[in-house]
């Protein structure tokens, strides 16, 4: 990514989700569809295969103030909000700029 271990707890904290969240979104996907689909009759692969990975981190939550892990959750979503929030502001920014015959910004 270029950024090494800056020590910074939002850096640490952007990282982690992004690893976690491709690692994750990967493995699903994969074993989602290496699964034969009569591995588990009347039931969706994609479906068993979520709440499998819901039951493995169920076992390191559990344990877990529920109060924690809602607030971490909260945490993710309003992180993933701000980050579509700003891209949509840049998107728009760079609309106004180019209408304006692409001089550049001048404001701002």
């Amino acid at each position: 990514m270029g950024i090494s271990d800056t020590g910074d707890h939002v850096d640490e904290f952007v990282f982690e989700l992004l690893r976690t969240g491709v690692m994750l979104s990967d493995l699903t996907s994969d074993l989602i569809e290496l699964m034969p689909a009569d591995a588990y009759p009347g039931e969706q692969p994609g479906e068993v295969v979520l709440e499998m990975v819901c039951g493995t981190i169920r076992s390191v939550l559990a344990s877990v103030d529920p109060a924690e892990v809602r607030r971490a959750t909260e945490l993710i979503d309003e992180a993933g909000s701000r980050v579509i929030e700003h891209l949509e502001l840049a998107y728009r920014l760079s609309k106004r700029i180019q209408a304006d015959g692409g001089r550049g910004r001048m404001y701002g």
